[in-house]
């Protein structure tokens, strides 16, 4: 299929899903950058995280730029690696960030698991993906990806402990007297939340233009919640709240 063979609900889906993968990048660069300012690691994980969490899009945004450039679809491994193999690592380090930020002492404990079973996970996923693609995906019609039942769980995991994690964080900053940290624990849940229910409104193959567009803006929110969970702009605190 070429670009111009595309349907306005390929495009539609294409150009929300690109919209919202520069967002993304956007804002998980900009958290990265923190850490040149303050020298803490966290940030770097906290913004990578997010980037990470979100490749699942990655395909839609890089397939619609390559039928759009180069008039050609992205081959099958890289698109079955695109949509599944950087979940694990946006996991690992979403647990890195959890832990610093909550559970310091208990990093190791709470850590080492975690980088077990998720790195055993990415090892097999290579394995998988080069001896037999269809134990990781298949790619249907209208290049629309359908996991396996191995990677299918794996995600459906992998959204719970971010909603997990990201709520326990969130209701910690709630806890807190100050109004500002407050309102941040709010944005970081609307971020978990937003994000939980847009991925699992996407992973149906709606043929609705208003369902891909309203599922692509939750996204979106999120994605700008996430960043306002960690660093809300004084302008805004200041319309929130008073006396910050």
């Amino acid at each position: 299929m070429a670009f111009q063979d595309l349907s306005d609900l390929e495009l539609i889906r294409g150009i929300f899903s690109l919209l919202f993968v520069v967002i993304t990048v956007i804002i998980g660069i900009r958290i990265i950058l923190k850490y040149f300012r303050s020298k803490n690691k966290t940030f770097i994980t906290v913004g990578l995280a997010y980037i990470f969490l979100t490749s699942s899009w990655w395909q839609s945004a890089f397939n619609f730029l390559s039928l759009w450039l180069l008039d050609m679809p992205i081959n099958t491994y890289a698109t079955l690696f695109i949509v599944n193999g950087l979940i694990a690592p946006a996991i690992l380090c979403w647990i890195y960030s959890f832990t610093m930020l909550l559970y310091e002492n208990k990093k190791n404990e709470i850590l080492i698991p975690f980088i077990i079973v998720f790195g055993a996970y990415e090892v097999l996923l290579i394995i998988f993906l080069f001896v037999e693609p269809s134990l990781v995906g298949t790619i249907g019609a209208n290049y629309i990806v359908s996991r396996s039942v191995i990677t299918l769980l794996f995600a459906i995991i992998a959204a719970l402990i971010a909603l997990i994690t990201g709520s326990i964080l969130s209701y910690d900053a709630l806890r807190s007297t100050e109004p500002k940290i407050q309102w941040k624990g709010r944005f970081l849940l609307i971020a978990f939340i937003f994000f939980t229910i847009g991925a699992i409104l996407d992973s149906f193959s709606w043929t609705s233009l208003f369902l891909v567009i309203f599922i692509k803006i939750l996204l979106i929110i999120s994605v700008i919640s996430y960043y306002f969970g960690f660093f809300l702009p004084k302008k805004l605190a200041n319309l929130l709240i008073k006396d910050v």
